[in-house]
């Protein structure tokens, strides 16, 4: 991946982060709680996070693992179909932060020794979503607590997208530069 592609799809990211909070209503709320526990979102997502993780372990060479390779897929594998059914609470943030984890270092590499210094935008938004999916990953409940949060007063919701939608913005102005 480019530079260019990672930029912008970090600030796709952002702005869809930020969307549902930009305009808080019924709707809204009733999609990122639906989000936060419901079982369809939390197949996909974590269908999907467990595909990439074991397709980067299968992309990796003898000297990285060995003969272990294929033990480490077959575990990492199986540990991502047993979440589906033992870790159902709240699995969706935590396949959401596996995704994105995933996708920021795919981010962090693409500006990995590039010359423009409006790369370190991008970088520090990625950066910022690895705490945060570390945070949100260790204590998914949290992600309620801050919807919860957000949605008690409109004006708290609408700056949050608004922060999240202005940087996404600024990582495409960004590749101006580039």
């Amino acid at each position: 991946m480019n530079l260019y592609i990672s930029t912008y799809l970090l600030a796709l990211v952002y702005l869809l982060a930020g969307l549902p909070f930009l305009f808080p209503g019924e709707k809204s709320r009733k999609f990122v709680a639906d989000f936060l526990r419901g079982r369809r979102w939390a197949l996909f997502l974590t269908l999907t996070a467990t595909a990439w993780f074991v397709y980067i372990l299968s992309q990796l060479g003898e000297a990285d693992f060995g003969d272990y390779k294929l033990w480490l897929i077959l575990l990492f594998g199986g540990a991502g179909l047993l979440s589906i059914k033992f870790l159902d609470d709240f699995l969706s943030v935590r396949a959401l932060c596996v995704i994105l984890l995933l996708a920021c270092r795919a981010f962090i590499d693409s500006a990995f020794m590039q010359e423009p210094e409006a790369r370190k935008i991008m970088v520090a938004g990625a950066y910022f979503l690895v705490v945060a999916c570390m945070y949100f990953g260790c204590l998914p409940y949290r992600a309620r607590d801050l919807s919860e949060w957000l949605y008690a007063n409109p004006n708290r919701a609408r700056v949050f997208g608004a922060i999240a939608a202005i940087f996404g913005i600024v990582c495409i102005f960004a590749t101006i530069s580039y």
